[in-house]
């Protein structure tokens, strides 16, 4: 006998059980017809989402443009291996050669150099070549020593490269005049000297008078 019986007709459940469609299509009657009416909404009001933060205002074109022009005219405002040195604020003159002046006319001289350097500077060096031309100017016109000396020298190093050239401007300017005594053949204020230490080589001299 199978163990799956068949229920009596007499019983209770009878009815055939409803497909899971016709289910569905009770659900979506009722609902519509409103015997089953959604919860009403909540009286309170939604809370509000927080603002977003404030967005930045991009940076314009010219904006971008101004901040590089700034920041390369303050890297061009440093130069490396800039040095600067002078002799003083007023002439000097070797003691003994102003005081043996055999005349009291003076004739004002001039002269400029600018060399390039490699590997070191040496101020002292470069001040007596720069002198000895104002001697031998002064030699041209009569004179045979140097007063009232003043120089100053502008030291400007490579930007690129450590081990580069150098280029130095020197500037010197005296009065000539004949004396009695020597003249020593040297620079004044070689104390204010300011150089770049190392072996020098001039590769190169420009020398104007004025």
């Amino acid at each position: 006998m199978s163990p799956f019986r068949k229920r009596s007709s007499g019983g209770s459940d009878t009815s055939p059980i409803p497909s899971p469609s016709k289910r569905l299509s009770r659900i979506l009657s009722r609902s519509q017809s409103g015997s089953e009416s959604a919860p009403p909404p909540s009286s309170q009001p939604l809370s509000q989402a927080p603002d977003s933060p404030s967005k930045r205002t991009p940076l314009g074109i010219a904006n971008v443009a101004n901040i590089f022009i700034k920041m390369r005219r303050a890297h061009d405002q440093i130069k490396p291996w800039h040095i600067e040195s002078l002799s003083g604020e007023d002439p000097q003159s070797h003691p003994g050669v102003l005081e043996g002046a055999t005349s009291t006319a003076r004739e004002p001289l001039r002269h400029t150099d600018v060399f390039i350097c490699d590997g070191a500077v040496n101020v002292a060096q470069l001040l007596r070549a720069t002198r000895k031309s104002l001697l031998d100017l002064a030699d041209l016109i009569g004179a045979n020593a140097l007063v009232d000396e003043k120089w100053n020298c502008t030291i400007c190093g490579p930007k690129h490269r450590p081990n580069g050239t150098f280029k130095v401007e020197i500037s010197y300017t005296a009065s000539a005049t004949r004396s009695d005594r020597p003249d020593p053949h040297r620079p004044v204020a070689l104390d204010k000297v300011k150089g770049v230490p190392g072996l020098m080589t001039v590769v190169k001299r420009i020398g104007t008078n004025s």
